[in-house]
């Protein structure tokens, strides 16, 4: 066998098909087809029972090939059985930062999370994480519907919420499947040149690609099950499986007319003819029945296996598909598609038989042969021709050496799925949550965030979606869990508002009071989940006064000061406290944004009562007017500061007071008035009397004295 030569091998439950097809000049041209059925139950609804009895099968199709084509072929195309597909809806939701868009890795995530849900639905008994990478291949998956915050949406990549779901549809292969297939070939002799999935080469003959952004479901109706594909939006959207087929059918006329089965499976294929059909039962006797009254008789079992396979194809896709495909053998028996096509409830002209056209692909001596049954045969063959054929990767997880089933998308997800990697590992959870009751409301506070897991491909940083390639080295550190969460009062009480009040023009901010059961917490007191807590709205005013230190303002008692540098005590009464403008007690309410103004009695301590010093001025009479002197200064300051003398003192300030006394004179007087130094004409001698007396530029003067200052002749 040379490289222009390609066997496609299609092992069925019922028989065995091969296509040899061979390179010429004129490109590749199908030589010759041989098909055998099974002697014995070798294989039951598409499973590999007896290795050496299929094997047995394939060899002498492949010797009658041989015979017909006059060279040796020692390698095969084949396909695994896809009626042996698994396929499992799973669901996870995860919670998302609502103050961080979504993106690429979270979402892959998620539909990761999802098809390990799936994947518990076929293993979830204890070990079952073992058994699922020695039992299975996880062959691809595809997304059902996104959810964000309950509601459906397209894509959430971009998007911003709380909590973020996804339904996936995961589909699975037992590696049995392919480990049996791959012993039918060693013992025939044959190496295994490409490998497929019989659906996938189904699908490659009756839904080509142009086809697939088409909602269409292929049903492979054989003789032990019914596969079924489904394409949607430009891909392999569904896989499914009905274990009933043809057989079905066929027992169903073995029992009605006691026939053997190669008796009834004949009679089954006659079913199209019109008039009387002939034939002997297992007793001997020869019948004749009208095929109407035949095909009435098988009714019951066709409707049956209609509504199963219509039913699974519903169950996958949710809704009715836009046309439904049948191939394979059993697809030909009269009247099945149209009862498919009442069961989904769509025109009968959209559920058709596919493969009648592959007729014109058959050398002329082949044609013997129903097109519906050379599809998945005539496919496994192109995905052999193209290239397009599966392939494993072998690569290494922590050392862990795994078989990665590559549907044209290997990545790092896929290996960590194969050797089965818990979607926790990826991400790791949030801390623990406390609830808390709260002025009869329910609050959480999350947990800390776990750290995400760290990927690298050959000592190169990687993610989920990373490529692999064979015997690539990939090493997972599982995600760390964050931390659970913890606060004591005074970290709680910054996630409220603070209790904001108003105390003599100035905003000042308070923590309220927090009560669990009747005690009051400290702000260093550990909150617990489940804790009940009052958090005070409306506080007593001696509260207040004892968060701000001024407790002092509602009793009378002794301030010290240090005056002039030394220490002297004060004696106080209380003063006047209002709030919002009513006059208030020690227990009066105080609530957010009140407005509380303390009002001095005359009791309280000003700087001016330090000292019985005034500033002082004199009055005197020049000239017949009334003029005021100042005569004596008290200057005040209060912590570096000055200050007037009714200003208010308080515990420990700083008080300076100066005293300054003026000496007034006849001169200082003559200062202050409208007094001209310069003589009038006619008069040249200065007049200075005080009381009447002649008097001095240095004449001291004193209040109520009467001046005469002026010219004379």
């Amino acid at each position: 066998m040379t490289d222009q030569v390609i066997f496609a091998l299609d092992v069925g439950t019922r028989k065995v098909t091969g296509l040899l097809f061979e390179r010429g000049s004129e490109g590749l041209s199908l030589k010759a087809v041989e098909t055998m059925e099974h002697d014995t139950r070798a294989m039951l609804d598409g499973q590999i029972h007896d290795i050496p009895k299929v094997a047995s099968v394939v060899s002498q199709v492949r010797m009658r090939l041989e015979e017909k084509v006059n060279y040796k072929v020692d390698a095969a195309a084949v396909a695994a059985a896809g009626r042996m597909l698994s396929t499992n809806r799973g669901q996870a939701e995860v919670h998302v930062k609502s103050s961080s868009r979504i993106i690429s890795e979270d979402v892959l995530r998620l539909e990761y999370a999802a098809v390990q849900r799936a994947q518990q639905q076929l293993l979830s008994s204890p070990g079952g994480k073992n058994r699922f990478i020695e039992q299975y291949h996880c062959v691809g998956y595809s997304v059902v519907r996104f959810m964000l915050d309950g509601l459906p949406i397209g894509n959430l990549i971009g998007q911003k919420g709380t909590v973020a779901s996804c339904e996936v549809i995961a589909t699975f292969l037992p590696r049995i499947v392919v480990d049996s297939l791959r012993s039918v070939l060693d013992l025939a002799g044959l190496k295994l040149q490409s490998l497929t999935l019989e659906p996938i080469a189904a699908l490659r003959m009756a839904v080509p690609d142009g086809m697939r952004r088409l909602n269409v479901a292929l049903v492979d109706i054989g003789a032990g099950t019914s596969d079924i594909a489904i394409t949607k939006d430009g891909s392999i959207f569904a896989y499914d499986m009905v274990p009933e087929a043809g057989d079905e059918l066929t027992d169903a006329l073995c029992q009605n007319y006691l026939l053997d089965f190669m008796t009834a499976e004949s009679l089954k294929r006659e079913l199209h003819n019109d008039g009387l059909l002939s034939f002997s039962n297992i007793l001997g006797e020869e019948m004749s029945v009208p095929a109407a009254e035949v095909r009435q008789s098988l009714l019951p079992a066709l409707v049956s296996l209609g509504e199963k396979i219509a039913a699974a194809i519903l169950k996958s896709n949710i809704n009715t598909p836009q046309a439904v495909f049948c191939v394979g053998g059993g697809s030909m028996t009269y009247g099945l598609t149209g009862v498919i096509a009442e069961k989904l409830g769509m025109d009968s002209a959209r559920v058709t038989i596919k493969g009648k056209e592959m007729v014109k692909h058959l050398p002329s001596k082949t044609r013997k042969y129903f097109g519906p049954e050379l599809v998945t045969p005539l496919g496994i063959a192109d995905t052999a021709i193209t290239g397009e054929a599966l392939r494993f990767y072998r690569v290494e997880v922590n050392n862990q050496a795994v078989d990665v089933m590559d549907l044209g998308r290997s990545s790092v997800a896929d290996a960590l799925l194969a050797v089965g990697v818990s979607s926790r590992e990826l991400v790791g959870p949030p801390g623990k949550g406390i609830t808390l009751e709260v002025n009869g409301s329910v609050v959480t506070i999350p947990g800390e965030m776990g750290e995400m897991a760290k990927i690298s491909i050959d000592g190169r940083d990687g993610t989920l979606e990373s490529c692999i390639s064979q015997g690539d080295s990939i090493s997972f550190v599982s995600a760390k869990g964050g931390a659970d969460a913890r606060l004591n009062t005074a970290v709680f009480l910054t996630k409220f508002p603070p209790f904001r009040i108003i105390v003599n023009g100035r905003s000042r901010n308070l923590m309220p009071p927090v009560f669990r059961g009747g005690q009051e917490l400290r702000p260093e007191t550990e909150l617990v989940d489940r804790d009940r807590l009052k958090v005070l709205k409306t506080m007593p005013l001696s509260w207040v006064f004892h968060q701000l230190g001024m407790e002092q303002e509602l009793e009378g008692g002794f301030i010290s000061v240090l005056l002039n540098g030394e220490k002297v005590q004060i004696p106080y009464g209380p003063k006047v406290i209002k709030i919002n403008g009513n006059i208030s007690v020690h227990d009066s309410e105080v609530s957010d944004g009140d407005n509380i103004e303390i009002i001095n009695d005359g009791n309280y301590p000003t700087v001016g009562d330090l000292t019985p010093a005034r500033s002082g001025k004199i009055e005197v009479n020049v000239n017949g007017g009334a003029i005021v002197i100042p005569a004596k200064d008290v200057h005040f300051s209060v912590n570096g500061k000055e200050v007037s003398s009714d200003f208010f003192l308080r515990e420990g300030d700083i008080v300076e007071i100066q005293e300054i006394d003026y000496k007034i004179n006849l001169a200082e007087v003559i200062n202050i008035i409208d007094f001209s130094p310069t003589p009038p004409n006619g008069m040249n001698r200065l007049v200075l009397k005080v009381n009447g007396r002649d008097a001095q530029f240095a004449t001291a003067i004193k209040h109520g004295d009467q001046l005469e200052i002026g010219w004379s002749e």
